[in-house]
This record gives structure tokens, sequence and C-alpha cells, in this order.
């Protein structure tokens, strides 16, 4: 089984022309249907776009999404050179459910820090995993929680939504190849804002543990780590991956691509290389481009049904699509 990527007119390249404004804001009469739990986003809502930013997409679940997004970066990473500024990424998943069997932060941090140790740089690198947020339900699924009482859920804190603060944290500095090198030069976050503990849809994870975020809620925590990022130097990347599909429903029911729509980023389209899987890429596609999302790349698994010669062939007599590479696939993640 292979990966295989299609990029539209030249070879990819994760390093995108950026607006010279710090921030683009955000209009409300801007396409982003109403939802009946979505709340209102903030007037004067603005999205730092001073450094490159990529949000990863689906088009269906269990597609490779959080696997491209670690390839991503360890490519960032592991291909900086000793006369480039050192790189800092900052891995954002703002809905995860499954958890805390399932954590896609978690396994990037891991998956990123085995590769580098194989294939150091000059530059050493600090890896981390943030929760912020979860549901009791996913709380009492903790390490050390279970047979705790209630009330240390309270004492810890719950937000509005009624999830709980527990603001985890685990880091380990990874040296590289320079040993005089004192401190870590580049830093990969990884942070996960939402969890629940069911393994179905958020929205009916969120509905069946008691804890719905509201649309706004969420937007506003995404937009507020993003910036709290790109602060740190000049050399920072946002790699934010949704869950499930494009038209996959959040927490509230709303439709992620409409969830998202504020933030409108460069865009990563992880397709289907099982069967059914043109269809499900070429509508995913499609519902992005309705909706104003620019799609740098189309990536997805070989599968030997060669869905990706008619993708290929699609995309280019459309949108100037062509073939980039094929890469093997690593075995499956685990947790």
């Amino acid at each position: 089984m292979a990966f295989t990527a299609l990029v539209r007119g030249r070879p990819f390249n994760p390093r995108p022309c950026f607006s010279l404004h710090k921030c683009r804001p955000f209009s409300s009469s801007e396409h982003h249907p109403k939802q009946g739990h979505s709340g209102h986003i903030p007037a004067g809502f603005e999205v730092d776009i001073s450094h490159p930013s990529y949000m990863v997409w689906g088009s269906n679940t269990d597609v490779g999404k959080t696997l491209v997004s670690a390839g991503l970066a360890t490519s960032i990473i592991c291909s900086s050179t000793a006369t480039d500024a050192p790189p800092n990424v900052h891995y954002i998943k703002p809905v995860q459910t499954g958890f805390p069997q399932d954590s896609d932060s978690r396994y990037v941090s891991r998956k990123v820090s085995d590769i580098f140790k194989h294939r150091r740089t000059a530059n050493s690198l600090y890896v981390s995993n943030q929760v912020l947020k979860v549901s009791p339900a996913a709380w009492h699924r903790l390490p050390g929680s279970k047979g705790v009482d209630e009330s240390r859920i309270r004492d810890v804190g719950l937000d509005e939504s009624g999830m709980v603060n527990i603001n985890s944290y685990e880091g380990q500095a990874l040296q590289g190849f320079d040993k005089h090198r004192s401190s870590a030069d580049s830093e990969l976050v990884c942070k996960t804002i939402y969890s629940w503990e069911e393994a179905v849809s958020p929205h009916l994870a969120a509905a069946r543990e008691g804890c719905v975020v509201e649309d706004c809620s969420l937007v506003e925590s995404l937009q507020k780590c993003q910036g709290e990022f790109n602060g740190k130097t000049d050399n920072n990347w946002n790699i934010i991956e949704t869950a499930g599909g494009v038209a996959s429903p959040g927490p509230s029911g709303t439709l992620q691509c409409d969830l998202y729509r504020p933030f409108r980023l460069p865009s990563i389209l992880v397709g289907d290389g099982r069967l059914g899987g043109i269809s499900g890429t070429i509508s995913a596609y499609e519902s992005l481009c309705l909706r104003g999302y620019d799609i740098n790349a189309v990536i997805l698994a070989d599968n030997s049904l060669f869905n990706e010669k008619s993708l290929s062939a699609y995309l280019h007599d459309r949108y100037a699509y062509k073939i980039l590479l094929t890469m093997s696939r690593p075995r499956p993640k685990m947790n």
C-alpha cells in the first residue's frame, strides 16, 4: 500500500505565500449557515495568517489524516538546514472522540519523535503533548481517576459546556547530533482542545455525554491556540487536523466544513483509496471548493484499486492537478 499526492499546478511546497497582513478579518456575511447550536462568531473575528498554517481534511474517517499530519510535521522539522531558523510546529486537534484510548495528538508526538531519533538533525527538538478539556466520561477513563469522587471534577474545574479543564502535559527533549547545543532549537507542540470518551461522531459523543460545545466556543479556542503559538518565533507552522470527513458534524451538529469556515486556511485533503473512494473524495473536494477553501494538495492511500488514476484525470482536467509522488505506507498507528 502506498500514498499518492496530487498537487495543484506545481510541486507541493509546504511554504505557502501568505498575505503581508498579520490577520484576516472574518465577515459574518460570508458563507456560514446558521445552525441550531452554533451561536454567533464574534464581531471583528480575525485569523492570524502571519505564519504558514494548514488544515488537514479527510474525505471520510480512517483515511490517514493523522498519518499525513505526522508526515508533514516531520518534513518541516527534519528538512531544516543549519542556516535556517529552527522551525517550530504546532499540531492542533480541535475535536477528539474515543479518548483516552485514541489520541491523535499523542500519536503525532510519538511518531515524529521516533522518526527524529533515526533522522536526527543538528538542531535538537522538544516534543510535548497537551490535552486541554475532556468530558467527565473521558476523565474517568484517565489513569488514576478510577474511584475518584465526583467532587474532584469540580475541584479541577468545569467550563460552560460541562467539560473538565484538565490541561494535562507531557514532554521530552530529543538531542540532535550537535551535542554542543545546550537547549532545544525546534519545538513540536501537539495539542487536543476538546475530547470525549465514546468513539463515535463528535455530535453523538457530545450529546450522549452531556457536553455539547457551541461553535463559537470551539472557534474561539482554536483561534486562541493558534495565536498563542504564532507569537513564539519567526518560523512557526500550524497543522490543524479535523475529525472524520469534510461534512462530518462537529460537537454541536454543524458540518465541520461550515464550522471552520471563518478560518478558511490553506487545506490538504486526504482522499480515500478504498472501494467507493473516488466518489467520496470528489464530493469532499467539491464541498470545500463551494465554501471557498483553497486546496493545496490531495493525498490518498493506494489500496491497489488505482483510485488515484481516476482522481488525477478528474482534478487535472478541471483544476490543473498532477501526481507528485508515491510513498510506502507505514504500519497502522498504535495507541
